[in-house]
């Protein structure tokens, strides 16, 4: 009697743990019941039952009869390249549903959908992280000979850094790689792990990339592999300047293997930095932002800028309150030749002095790659990313070719010349210099030069004073001009100031002045950056070969080419009268028969085997960004680990099981795989 009521507690237990569900059997009497009748050889029904107990369904609810689910080949195809295109799993399931011709065509449902995804990304991890990786990569070299990538590991035989780069990124190097900014700060997959980036200007001023990283730690030893790695993939090739944020360890590894590249820190990441040691209330920023920016681009002497941070500091912080930020801004007034202007217009930066870059970097980023991708989304979104910027590039080549930009001084020759080679966005810039050099005076200086070269003074009248007030030199017989102001140095566009010196000449004659000349046209900013031939060691640069990716997206087009014709013809049959719709119904069921038969013998199962690297797993190492509430969760799931783990064991010494409670029970939860790493 005792062990009956712990059986029945223990049942008792097991419904109150045990997740609510409905019911869906009731004890339904319907049932047929036939067999083999040798001496009528053929099956004799010995019990039908017709009643049924509950409601039957009706004829627009058979696609949803678990016997009649079904998930096509090229839906599921179709499916998966929705979700590697970003499209959310709702969005998915409604183009399927558009493609199908409604949702009552579609034989699955949006959690069947859902579980193909899943079930799929699990089958392509399942040999372990580290093996899909370095499988990635050599599939990737084997399909494009010009990819690169190299990995570092430790002493246990972990992967710790990863560096890539594909024959684009190394050809759009070679043309635009003279300045470049490498970023850190993304931490775009579910590890956290940072994603490194080195990005650059084109001839569109658009961002390009130029390599990408994995990093377990940023520390000065993985920076040092990291710069290591990427100038053998460049051929010792290293950047004019190098733009980063104000981290003292990659500052270590660029002074140890990247002596000779100019280091400069990004304006982007110290006003991000600001925002971090100084005060955030709104009327603070409002004036700090308009001084710091005024410091950043428009002083012009260091004792201007003295004057000027006096200024910020007496106005932003009145009272010397900057408290915890004191020692910021003393660092960062320390390391003033590395971002002010002032000290920067010695070193070419093609303009990446400004925010643009890493805001468009960051922007793009966020759009692509979320911190719930896995290493399989993030490297098809990864793709996408870069193929979103190449397209934006082929556009804007295809619209800078189609067209000749709007000059606002048709009778320029300088205009003309510079709307015939220069890319419309660099031409919007020496157009409005061209504009701005119309409200200068200048004024001719002593001739009397030891070098030969004529010196002239231009500048501006405001409120009755000189302002930018700037000194040329010039030399007619080889056309070069020198300005105090090296904007061309350090962007490689012509300024205000060499611009009104050319057009003056030029008005008096000289024929050479009427046009750019040869050496102040930057190959980078024209219209034939592209059309230098840059041939890889390793291969080709031309056209990549398909990928699967590319296989499964035809699949996906070719469905919908289809369904949207079948659909078609669909509406027309159903709207024919009855003849013409049995004749045409017979041809199509024809036609439709023959074509199944035909093309079932073509298709072939994929086999997707492959052999596992062995001997290497990624690094692991804890997320230093959780937070007490996401430490109570992780304990949460350990003790309702713990408690199925007892719950199992007592439901062993149950033995009353009914069907329905083995139909419904849970599923076993295995361990975390030890290549299953958890990054930074």
């Amino acid at each position: 009697m005792d062990n009956q009521i712990q059986s029945e507690d223990k049942v008792e237990e097991r419904m109150v743990c045990k997740r609510k569900r409905p019911r869906v059997r009731d004890g339904c009497p319907a049932r047929i019941r036939f067999g083999w009748d040798a001496a009528r050889e053929g099956f004799v029904v010995y019990e039908f039952v017709e009643a049924h107990s509950h409601v039957l369904h009706s004829t627009e609810h058979m696609h949803l009869h678990k016997s009649n689910k079904l998930m096509s080949d090229a839906q599921k195809k179709m499916a998966q390249a929705n979700r590697d295109a970003g499209m959310s799993l709702s969005a998915s399931y409604q183009l399927l549903a558009d493609c199908a011709g409604g949702y009552q065509n579609l034989r699955f449902t949006k959690s069947d959908q859902k579980n193909h995804l899943n079930t799929k990304r699990q089958r392509t991890m399942a040999r372990g992280e580290a093996t899909y990786l370095l499988d990635y990569f050599e599939d990737q070299k084997d399909k494009h000979p010009g990819f690169f990538y190299a990995v570092e590991v430790d002493s246990e035989e972990k992967v710790a850094n990863i560096f890539w780069a594909d024959s684009r990124m190394r050809e759009d190097y070679a043309l635009f790689g003279d300045s470049v900014s490498f970023d850190t700060t993304f931490r775009a997959n579910k590890y956290f792990r940072p994603l490194g980036m080195f990005v650059g200007f084109n001839h569109h001023r658009q961002t390009c990339v130029f390599g990408a990283c994995l990093m377990y730690d940023e520390t000065t030893p993985s920076f040092e592999w990291l710069f290591v790695a990427f100038s053998r993939c460049m051929k010792n090739k290293l950047p004019i300047t190098i733009f980063t944020d104000q981290d003292a360890a990659m500052a270590a590894a660029l002074r140890n293997e990247w002596p000779t590249a100019f280091h400069a820190l990004c304006t982007w990441h110290i006003l991000m930095n600001a925002k971090k040691h100084l005060r955030k209330d709104k009327a603070f920023w409002k004036k700090f932002q308009h001084h710091i920016s005024f410091i950043f681009y428009d002083v012009d002497s260091e004792e201007e800028f003295n004057m000027a941070w006096s200024t910020m500091v007496s106005d932003c912080f009145p009272n010397s309150d900057i408290a915890d930020g004191h020692q910021w801004l003393e660092r960062l007034k320390k390391f003033r030749h590395r971002w002010c202007s002032l000290w920067l217009r010695d070193q070419f930066t093609a303009g990446m002095l400004t925010t643009q870059a890493s805001e468009s970097c960051n922007a793009q980023v966020r759009l692509f790659l979320k911190p719930r991708h896995d290493l399989d989304l993030f490297f098809i979104h990864f793709s996408s990313l870069l193929a979103d910027k190449r397209r934006k590039e082929t556009e804007s080549d295809y619209n800078a070719k189609q067209s000749i930009p709007y000059i606002m001084l048709e009778n320029s020759p300088i205009l003309q010349h510079a709307a015939k080679i220069f890319t419309p966005k660099i031409f919007e810039k020496i157009q409005k210099q061209y504009l701005v050099a119309e409200s200068y005076i200048i004024k001719k200086l002593s001739d009397n030069r030891d070098d030969g070269m004529i010196g002239y003074l231009i500048y501006m009248m405001e409120d009755g004073e000189r302002s930018d007030e700037r000194v040329v030199l010039v030399d007619i017989s080889t056309t070069t001009l020198v300005c105090e102001c090296r904007m061309f140095r350090t962007l490689g566009v012509l300024c205000r100031h060499m611009i009104k010196v050319m057009r003056i000449l030029g008005d008096f004659g000289e024929a050479s002045m009427r046009s750019i000349p040869d050496h102040y046209i930057l190959k980078r900013w024209t219209l034939e950056a592209r059309e230098r031939e840059v041939v890889d060691v390793d291969g080709s640069v031309g056209p990549s070969a398909p990928s699967e990716n590319d296989a499964g997206k035809g699949i996906a087009m070719r469905y919908r080419e289809t369904t949207a014709m079948l659909n078609q013809l669909a509406m027309n049959m159903s709207m024919a009268d009855e003849k013409d719709y049995n004749k045409w119904m017979g041809v199509l069921k024809k036609v439709c028969n023959e074509a199944n038969n035909a093309l079932s013998k073509t298709i072939t199962s994929e086999d997707r085997r492959s052999v596992p690297i062995t001997g290497l797993t990624l690094k692991e190492k804890s997320n230093p960004r959780r937070h007490g509430k996401e430490r109570y969760k992780s304990t949460n799931e350990k003790e309702r680990r713990r408690k199925k783990r007892e719950y199992r064991k007592r439901m062993k010494s149950i033995e009353v099981v009914t069907a329905d409670d083995t139909a419904h029970s849970d599923g076993h939860l295995s361990d975390l795989d030890d290549n299953i790493a958890q990054w930074l």
